[in-house]
């Protein structure tokens, strides 16, 4: 569409109103938004040939007005146009060499890259875990990687790879995280955008048993700025320039007045830790039998909650509002990479994993921050019960999360996977339906399902999409160099070829930290290899080097910048159509035709439009015996475009001032009409219908 208008545009300035900025503005702006976006490489000839050819129409347009300047003048000339082409021709090619020897640095605009990010994803293989079948209604990527994940039906795997992941082992490169569960699929809850410092000398927050990991991935279908990148783990240190997606600490708003049973449901809704702090504060308040002072307030706060605002009313504390600090690390939804990332290109990261083994997350225990408690425990209210059911009979035996997270796994496993699957029903849930209903699906059902399960028992969990482990490379008959269409050079020894995302559960355990589950039976069960990591340069130690981030560093996320461009054309266009509706209808007329042809529109929209079988004059005099306020009006008009087109007299000075003077008198007589009719038909329509 964009495409189209542009052209539209270009092609209505230049032919109807012989504007040669019309014409070239719109494309160029095009060209440049293009060649920022994609890479020039293969794009130089066509935007060479675009430079020449507006340099020629350029100078075309230049000698047609010089013309029509000299014939008004009545200047004599002879084979102009032969005389001056070819040093046209020599100032377009001057002007094409000069540009094909300028630089040409990446140029980057990153609003527009989001936008074209945004537009194109779906239609991109490296960024769908397959390509929807056709028999879905709504056909789109199943991992898009975006805001939300909603359920989808049938899906058609890639055969060609799409990402090559250079690491010591096989390992899943995360994209993005979901915290919030609908029927419906998936969502983000509120993020913000932030810049990581990396000082790992001044870490204040480590997870136990981590080791620094050096992955590197080479892309095989592009990555342009804003997209996520495909990591590991956390990243401590990477090649490219990036910027954290980060879910914003949650703000609670408690009351503390009202009967202990109002205050008793209040609570429920709160973290635990929250929980105790009404309590205590509602003892201090009685024992005090005064008004809470600020300081006794913040002493009753738990270490990473921070009092924002205070109310008291005459019988004490009666409202404060608190939020959760922002954790360190901090709760990564995904990192987004600043430049693109062309075709064949790699980029490198070290990443924090975790080498915990399973007598470790046994042991983790229950003693949840408080920021994993405000997020990964929730659910609909209206969740059905034989979910919540399912989850409590597969764990009632069971007392540590980690054997739960397994008990719900290996169940899960137990299920068909196929990727010919019918989307969930309107109106159903989409983890009911996979459970009770199909009993069949691929991995979005499974990692949806066990994530849903775990909360449901009382263990925090996320939904993360991105990228499984891929296959090896070495030893792999089926792989040869069409498999690697970039020709980059790979390690082949610990080179893993992946291509299709995927989508697994991640549990937290205290202490540990995000510890990933495979319940998708196409997959294998994920390895907990404790200290089997294989050394790496730089040395990994039990400490995880993860980046500090200054509050104060924070930025509004791309997908703002994505809202305020929509609704900044948004508006643009809407003013274009009506500025232009109000010049082509309603705007000053001094041309007879022009004039004429506009009464005939707005007389039309009053039911009053010209016949064929009707002169001019004889329509003009049925108009002024329907509206004899606007007779002169109208016969001035109408005698002056009869003179200007059916007779050789020209027009002067004076008539077109005239028509300039008839015409606003006439244009909002037949306005009036043309509403009173529209809510006369309206309002006639509305009693028919009582």
């Amino acid at each position: 569409f964009a495409s189209w208008l542009a052209g539209f545009i270009c092609s209505w300035s230049f032919f109807r109103k012989h504007n040669i900025w019309g014409a070239v503005l719109p494309s160029g702006i095009v060209v440049v938004v293009t060649v920022a976006i994609l890479p020039l490489t293969g794009q130089r000839f066509l935007l060479y040939l675009y430079l020449f050819i507006v340099c020629l129409l350029m100078a075309r347009m230049f000698l047609l007005e010089r013309e029509r300047d000299w014939n008004r003048r009545k200047v004599q000339r002879h084979h102009l146009d032969s005389a001056l082409l070819p040093k046209v021709l020599g100032f377009a090619l001057a002007i094409v060499m000069i540009a094909s020897l300028l630089p040409t640095p990446p140029a980057k605009i990153s609003p527009a890259a989001a936008i074209w990010n945004g537009i194109t994803s779906p239609a991109r293989p490296g960024e769908s875990g397959g390509a929807p079948n056709g028999s879905d209604e709504n056909p789109a990527a199943l991992h898009s990687f975006g805001h939300t994940d909603p359920f989808r039906g049938s899906i058609i795997l890639q055969e060609e790879p799409i990402l090559l992941v250079s690491a010591p082992f096989s390992v899943y490169l995360r994209a993005r995280t979901y915290d919030v569960y609908t029927h419906e699929g998936w969502e983000t809850g509120d993020t913000q955008m932030m810049s990581p410092k990396l000082n790992p000398v001044e870490e204040t927050q480590s997870f136990q048993k981590s080791q620094q990991v050096e992955v590197s991935v080479t892309v095989l279908s592009p990555l342009t700025a804003g997209q996520p990148a495909y990591l590991a783990g956390y990243p401590t240190d990477m090649s490219l320039d990036y910027r954290l997606e980060t879910l914003r600490p949650v703000r609670y708003d408690i009351s503390l007045s009202g009967n202990e049973t109002e205050l008793a449901t209040e609570q429920e809704s709160l973290p635990l830790d929250l929980q105790e702090m009404v309590s205590r504060l509602i003892e201090m308040r009685t024992a005090a039998q005064r008004s809470l002072t600020e300081s006794e307030v913040w002493s009753a706060l738990p270490e990473d909650v921070q009092l924002i605002s205070h109310e008291s009313g005459p019988y004490g504390a009666e409202k404060v509002t608190v939020e959760r600090d922002i954790p360190i690390p901090p709760d990564t939804v995904s990192v987004r990479i600043t430049d693109s990332v062309s075709v064949g290109d790699s980029y490198q990261a070290m990443v924090a994993m975790s080498t915990a083994t399973q007598n470790d997350l046994l042991a983790a225990g229950i003693e949840y921050p408080g920021w994993v408690q405000d997020r990964y425990l929730q659910l609909p209210n209206d969740m059905p019960l034989r979910v919540m059911d399912l989850a409590q009979n597969l764990t009632s035996d069971i007392a540590t999360p980690y054997e739960k997270a397994t008990a719900i796994c290996n169940y899960l496993r137990t299920l068909s996977y196929t990727v010919d699957v019918q989307a969930p029903p309107s109106g159903s849930d989409g983890v009911d339906y996979f459970l009770f209903e199909t009993k069949e699906g691929y991995c979005q059902y499974f990692a949806s399902a066990m994530t849903v399960l775990l909360r449901a028992c009382g263990v925090p969990s996320r939904m993360v999409v991105g990228y499984g482990p891929g296959q090896p490379v070495a030893n792999n008959s089926t792989w040869d160099s069409a498999d690697n269409p970039s020709g980059a050079a790979q390690d082949l020894e610990n080179t893993f070829a992946v291509r299709n995302s995927h989508a697994w559960s991640e549990a937290f355990f205290p202490g540990y930290g995000w510890i990933q589950f495979e319940p998708t039976p196409a997959y294998p069960v994920a390895a907990y290899r404790g200290a089997s990591i294989p050394p790496q340069d730089g040395g990994g130690t039990d400490e995880n080097d993860n980046p500090v981030v200054e509050p104060g560093s924070q930025e509004i996320g791309v997908r703002w910048n994505i809202v305020l461009i929509r609704v900044l054309l948004g508006l643009a266009l809407f003013c274009t159509v009506i500025w232009l509706g109000w010049r082509r209808l309603l705007g000053q007329v001094s041309e007879p035709r022009v004039a004429y042809a506009r009464i005939g529109y707005l007389a039309a929209l009053g039911g009053l439009g010209p016949r064929q079988n009707l002169t001019p004059q004889e329509y003009g005099c049925r108009l002024a015996a329907t509206f004899p306020q606007v007779t002169a009006s109208l016969n001035q008009i109408v005698c002056t475009y009869v003179r200007a087109s059916y007779s050789n007299h020209g027009l002067s000075d004076e008539d077109r001032s005239n028509i300039a003077k008839a015409w606003p008198e006439v244009r909002n007589r037949l306005l009036r009409h043309a509403l009173r009719r529209a809510l006369s038909l309206k309002l006639h329509k509305q009693s028919r219908e009582l």
